[in-house]
This record gives structure tokens, C-alpha cells and sequence, in this order.
């Protein structure tokens, strides 16, 4: 067995980072379905986690993308579409939108970095806080104008 040389005494526990803007970069994308627990067990949905760029002891957060289903009312169908598109704008990931082959999307998300506002939540029951992605609204959307990701190369 081989030697390694490192200072164990300088490890330190993670921490989240102060609310503000940071780079962050999407990590991993899966694909996956709510749990027996949620109000609509069994709905699909993506996990990203999202690191820090700039910051050593943070933890990657996890953001939660609720996906359209068939059986969704057209006010909830909107929201998820439009989630989805803002995140997407955001980490500037092409997009088709003449629909979402979700498994290409998360093989292609992951290195995608944008600089965004992070958020801490309230303390949890045992006491930990955890920082938060705040994704903006579409910039130009209000008024008309609409900034897109590039389009996907076929």
C-alpha cells in the first residue's frame, strides 16, 4: 500500500455559502420520478446538482424540475414548461421545443455553468440551512422579447 501525503487536520466539514451569485456548474442530471410521500407520488422529474465553481467546502445543490405529464391540468402543465425553460435559458442548455427527449437532455446538461443567485433556506427541523438556486425569470419575456437557448444541432 502506497503513502499519501496529506494533511488530515486541514479537512473541514462543507458549509453552505452566504446568499449571493456565484458560478455554478451542472454536475449530473437524472431523470427520476417523486416519491410515495409527495403530493403526486410518482411524477417524473430531473435531479441537477449544481457545484460551485469558485468554492472548495460547499456542497453541490439540488434542484428539483418538475416535468409536464399527460394528466396535468393546462395551469399546472404551464408552470412545469415554463420551470423548465427558465433553467434551461438560464444554464443556456439547447432545447427543442417541439418537445423534450429528457435522457439526451440529461446527458447534455451536465458542464453547462451559469452565474446565478443563490438563496439559504430556513433551518430544517434539525437545525441546517441549505443554499437554494433562485432562477430568474426569462429576461425580455414580460415585454414581448425572447431570449432562447441556442438551438440543438440535429
Amino acid at each position: 500500500m502506497a503513502f499519501i501525503n496529506v494533511d488530515l487536520d486541514s479537512a473541514e466539514e462543507s458549509h453552505p455559502a452566504a446568499a449571493g451569485s456565484y458560478n455554478l456548474q451542472i454536475t449530473e442530471a437524472v431523470e427520476m420520478v417523486t416519491g410515495p410521500n409527495s403530493k403526486s407520488p410518482g411524477s417524473p422529474m430531473l435531479r441537477v446538482s449544481l457545484g460551485f465553481t469558485d468554492e472548495v467546502a460547499v456542497p453541490n445543490i439540488s434542484q428539483f424540475i418538475m416535468l409536464p405529464k399527460e394528466d396535468d391540468e393546462p395551469k399546472d402543465l404551464q408552470m412545469k414548461m415554463l420551470n423548465l425553460r427558465r433553467f434551461l435559458t438560464l444554464f443556456n442548455v439547447p432545447y427543442d421545443s417541439a418537445g423534450i427527449d429528457t435522457e439526451k437532455l440529461c446527458l447534455e446538461m451536465p458542464g453547462h455553468i451559469a452565474n446565478a443567485e443563490v438563496t439559504l433556506s430556513e433551518p430544517d427541523a434539525n437545525g441546517n440551512v441549505y443554499n437554494r438556486l433562485k432562477v430568474p425569470r426569462i429576461r425580455g419575456e414580460a415585454a414581448g422579447g425572447n431570449r432562447k437557448p441556442p438551438a440543438r444541432k440535429r
